[in-house]
């Protein structure tokens, strides 16, 4: 039994016995790490991960995921899953489903993908048919994001980085940090509201900089962290276009308002999969861009700090 139905599933399964007659469209939720995303189950839809060559129905962002991983076939309100040979596979009940296999699905059925090390957490996919369970599992994902800018949280963002790390896409990668300049003025001044409308702005050009949602999340209050696959040596630009794109909405908004960065080449970082210690880093970047005046970008340099 996974983790987030351990505590619930008796409790659960005795409200559902009085619901069973009152069925809903199909659905299921993929569970990687801290993120559950939603899918609404029609047709023929492939489980995998996605490539440059194409983007599956049901995608599966974890490397140790096939592009490939099986088939999910709905008729009627009924669904079926068909395995594919894969490297990792697929279990059910415990057991590997063998290559072609097909089962039947019924509400509350879980497929487990298993990681492939112990530094990443197996992929969970729940099926759901009832109005209960799929609130349930609303409610757990709506825990995952941020509710103002509908960005993920800081755990989701360090899981996806764990599982993704080693992907091809980030040979050459930076972290940044960034932070809205006087905020709180931004909240004395003109209310509470408008500072609520800058995250959002912010939120917004990160979601639109990035390709994958999970790159960007809100570290909490006014500072956000992403990473972008780029050469340490080209960041700068690529980051001052962001920060003009966010000013230019926010005037447009009649929220004038700028934001500072700090960022770090990941090969700087004593530990690529210990998030909150690079954004340490990028952080000293940020205090240090801050103490020279606003709206400005900056590179965490080590030897700045020896």
């Amino acid at each position: 039994m996974s983790e987030y139905t351990n505590n619930t599933e008796i409790i659960l399964d005795r409200k559902l016995d009085a619901q069973s007659s009152s069925l809903i469209r199909p659905t299921i939720f993929v569970c990687e790490g801290h993120h559950i995303a939603e899918y609404r189950m029609q047709g023929l839809q492939n489980l995998g991960r996605p490539s440059d060559s194409g983007m599956p129905e049901i995608p599966v962002y974890s490397r140790f995921v096939s592009r490939n991983h099986g088939i999910f076939e709905t008729e009627d309100n009924e669904t079926t899953f068909t395995a594919i040979n894969t490297t990792n596979g697929i279990m059910f009940k415990g057991k590997f489903l063998d290559p072609w296999e097909k089962i039947v699905l019924k509400d509350g059925y879980e497929l487990t993908i298993p990681a492939g090390d112990e530094n990443t957490s197996s992929v969970l996919i729940i099926y759901a048919t009832s109005e209960e369970r799929i609130q349930f599992w609303r409610r757990l994902q709506e825990a995952s994001w941020d509710k103002l800018t509908g960005l993920c949280d800081r755990d989701s963002f360090s899981t996806w980085w764990k599982q993704n790390h080693e992907n091809k896409d980030y040979e050459e990668v930076i972290l940044f940090i960034l932070d809205v300049d006087s905020f709180k003025d931004i909240n004395d001044k003109m209310g509470h509201n408008s500072g609520d409308e800058a995250l959002k702005i912010v939120a917004d050009k990160l979601r639109r900089a990035v390709r994958y949602e999970n790159q960007v999340c809100r570290w909490g209050g006014d500072e956000f962290v992403g990473i972008i696959p780029v050469k340490a040596e080209n960041a700068g630009a690529r980051l001052g276009e962001l920060s003009e794109r966010i000013k230019s909405e926010a005037q447009s908004a009649g929220i004038p308002f700028t934001v500072t960065i700090g960022y770090v080449d990941m090969q700087d970082a004593n530990d690529i999969l210990d998030i909150p210690a690079v954004v340490d880093l990028a952080d000293k970047a940020l205090y240090q861009a801050k103490d020279s005046g606003k709206a400005k970008i900056n590179r965490f340099k080590r030897w700045d700090y020896i």
